[in-house]
């Protein structure tokens, strides 16, 4: 299974960035995203952006990674964790990354 989470874009340099995931501080590409601007949420999976991301669908994922044992409760857009409520298109998103569903070697 394939995992893309959440982060927030806070340096970007061309097509590269520095971004906030769940506390530390990653280099991805936005390549791939290519609207992709400082501050926005975007999910990232191996090193790249793939989808670019409202603050709200960013607290609900990290609400369903911390439903599943994946993230902490302090993790998150606004530092809270979400209530646990999760919807079920997150949940593909958080899971699949783009509904590829298949095998990766």
């Amino acid at each position: 299974m394939c995992l893309a989470v959440p982060a927030k874009i806070v340096e970007l340099d061309g097509t590269s960035a520095t971004v906030d995931l769940h506390g530390n501080r990653v280099q991805i590409s936005t390549l791939l995203t290519p609207e992709a601007r400082l501050g926005d949420w975007v999910l990232v999976h191996a090193g790249f952006s793939i989808q670019h991301l409202d603050e709200a669908a960013a607290a609900e994922t990290f609400s369903i990674l911390a439903d599943v044992g994946l993230a902490g409760p302090a993790g998150g857009p606004s530092g809270g964790g979400g209530n646990g409520s999760g919807g079920g298109a997150k949940k593909a998103v958080a899971a699949g990354a783009g509904g590829g569903g298949g095998r990766h070697a």
